[in-house]
């Protein structure tokens, strides 16, 4: 599975680069890779549960490490960061990156073949926006301070 859809792609590319931002160097690397996986088993687990993300993504790491040697230490599952420095320090802040957003647009081009590239990418781009309940408030709601 070598070619990836144009629409797979680009959504991995706009989900790193919403959640890394300036994280191509070694330092930021490892932490925004941490949320970004723990913002897509998050999403995708309301709808494909847990134990569908561990497969999709299971599936997703072997088609990627054969193209990015950079990921061969990885779950991606949570508690990465020291793997993932790791990774950094012995392949470089921009393979990781790279390996990372090909297993992206690997797990939404699998997930497509599922529910549809639409659908899929649809759902990836939702996983790491916060829902308004999920939006906790520290201000105070009207009443009296004392």
């Amino acid at each position: 599975m070598t070619s990836r859809s144009p629409a797979a792609a680009d959504a991995a590319r706009r989900l790193w680069a919403r959640i890394a931002g300036d994280a191509g160097v070694a330092v930021g690397v490892p932490a925004s890779a941490e949320r970004m996986f723990v913002e897509l088993r998050v999403g995708l687990g309301r709808w494909i549960g847990a134990e569908g993300y561990r497969v999709l993504l299971g599936r997703a790491l072997i088609v990627a490490r054969a193209e990015h040697p950079a990921l061969g230490g990885l779950s991606c599952l949570g508690g990465d960061q020291p793997a993932t420095t790791a990774a950094v320090q012995a392949h470089g802040a921009g393979a990781v990156s790279a390996g990372l957003g090909t297993l992206v647009a690997v797990l939404i081009d699998l997930l497509g073949n599922i529910i549809g590239e639409d659908m899929a990418v649809h759902l990836v781009e939702q996983a790491g926006i916060p829902n308004q309940r999920e939006i906790v408030s520290t201000g105070k709601k009207g009443g009296r301070d004392g």
